[in-house]
């Protein structure tokens, strides 16, 4: 009777954890999306100087504030044209653009200036020619440098701390959740002392009589 409530109230507090967090992830995802900052356009003011216009006003870029740079390349599942998907991270945060917006053309203007090459991924800083660096090593000390400008341009000071405690909530409730999750499909650690003891006790019931006296003889 103890082990069956034991089980109820398992079953109930994973229920609930897992209810608590998609609770959560879903706040989340509405507090990042209310958040989300939008680009309008993007223009060159003169030579390497560019002004990224948001929701929340204009920006300006210089190639000098670029950190880092990711070009990818994906299908349009419904056109099957190919759509090119750039992302470039700066000091005042990072600039996502796909080559169906209008100002496609001005972006790729703005990435060349620091990366005539078109690399999928341009880091600033490039150290490729020293051979006691690897590849991975790179990206990883560039994405930790460009973690703090992970960021929407032109998302508001202020904001800021909100969304990155919004990501942090979200990755935590997805960590719970799923914790839950493994606690709520697979049984809790059986004893050893009293598994063995309910097989004894399940062989020496299912035992004929005539096996009885065979193992007392023994």
């Amino acid at each position: 009777m103890f082990n069956k409530e034991r089980q109820i109230d398992r079953e109930r507090l994973a229920g609930a954890a897992i209810i608590i967090s998609l609770l959560v992830i879903f706040l989340s995802m509405l507090s990042i999306r209310y958040f989300d900052v939008k680009i309008s356009n993007i223009e060159q003011v003169d030579g390497d100087l560019y002004t990224v216009i948001t929701d929340n006003g204009p920006v300006n870029v210089d190639k000098n504030d670029i950190l880092r740079i990711e070009q990818t390349y994906a299908k349009a599942s419904i056109t099957g044209t190919s759509v090119e998907l750039d992302k470039i991270y700066t000091t005042q945060g990072f600039i996502y653009f796909s080559s169906l917006d209008p100002f496609f053309k001005t972006g790729q203007q703005l990435i060349r200036s620091v990366d005539s090459e078109t690399k999928p991924v341009w880091i600033l800083a490039d150290k490729t020619s020293i051979t006691d660096e690897t590849s991975n090593e790179l990206q990883n000390a560039n994405l930790k440098l460009i973690q703090p400008f992970s960021f929407a341009i032109g998302t508001p000071a202020n904001v800021i701390s909100l969304v990155f405690t919004s990501v942090f909530l979200q990755y935590l409730a997805f960590a719970f959740g799923g914790l839950a999750l493994l606690v709520l499909i697979f049984p809790l650690k059986i004893d050893p002392a009293r598994h063995v003891a309910s097989v004894v006790q399940q062989d020496s019931e299912f035992c004929s009589p005539d096996e009885h006296i065979g193992a007392v003889a023994k």
